[in-house]
């Protein structure tokens, strides 16, 4: 590749999930859960390039068998450490910055995204997420050197298999508190448990049916409004 990109978001994804194997597979109201997420951080303005990275084990060539028939770039590298399978991404997609998405919160908003990338840019650090947040919705934006700093540095499976927490720790870090209409810490819409998932399909079914919107946006006006009870608390 000629020209660094400004902009790779990278898309961690895997079927091993303990708690709830495969769920990046599932059915969201006719698409999976993998595919929900990546069109959302699609729509984006900021970001010139988009790859899903998931491992290089049998159990995850049903991920990319997936993502060729979207016609949807993929990597693949190492299972557990996450931070060398980034790193090594970024070696076949030279870029500037990178933005971490994980496969399991199909209500990732591309304008959340926008914004993080704003405040990123304005603050000139080496990393930056948003404070406060509903878990499941706050990406996380870094450096090409901050990822390399760690990359050449940390030998901790934490590190490894977290992708950022060396970074956070070593690196001029902004958090940035989230607009206040996303502001509820206490609450998740990742899909981690069988339960999650049934309330998402139950989400994404309504809005299907009802012809509304799919987002984050759509998710908070009708638990307000008691139509659905779909937040789970988030265990810290």
């Amino acid at each position: 590749m000629d020209k660094l990109v400004n902009y790779l978001c990278i898309i961690q994804a895997r079927t091993n999930s303990s708690r709830l194997p495969a769920k990046i597979m599932l059915d969201l109201a006719g698409k999976t859960l993998l595919e929900r997420v990546y069109e959302t951080v699609s729509k984006s303005n900021k970001i010139d390039q988009i790859i899903v990275a998931t491992s290089n084990k049998v159990s995850d060539d049903i991920v990319e068998v997936k993502l060729k028939s979207l016609k949807i770039e993929c990597f693949r590298g190492d299972l557990n450490n996450v931070l060398k399978r980034f790193f090594d991404a970024t070696q076949k997609y030279q870029t500037k910055n990178i933005i971490r998405i994980t496969a399991d919160n199909p209500l990732m908003d591309h304008t959340v995204i926008d914004d993080l990338l704003h405040h990123y840019e304005q603050s000139k650090s080496e990393y930056s997420t948003f404070s406060n947040a509903i878990y499941g919705l706050s990406a996380e934006v870094f450096s090409y050197d901050a990822l390399k700093l760690a990359y050449d540095n940390t030998y901790d499976t934490y590190d490894q298999e977290h992708v950022t927490p060396y970074i956070r720790n070593n690196c001029k870090t902004i958090m940035i508190d989230i607009d206040k209409k996303y502001k509820r810490p206490e609450s998740s819409v990742t899909v981690d448990t069988l339960e999650d998932y049934i309330k998402m399909q139950q989400f994404y079914l309504f809005c299907k049916d009802n012809n509304l919107e799919h987002n984050i946006d759509t998710y908070l006006d009708l638990y307000d409004k008691k139509i659905i009870s779909g937040f789970q608390h988030h265990a810290f």
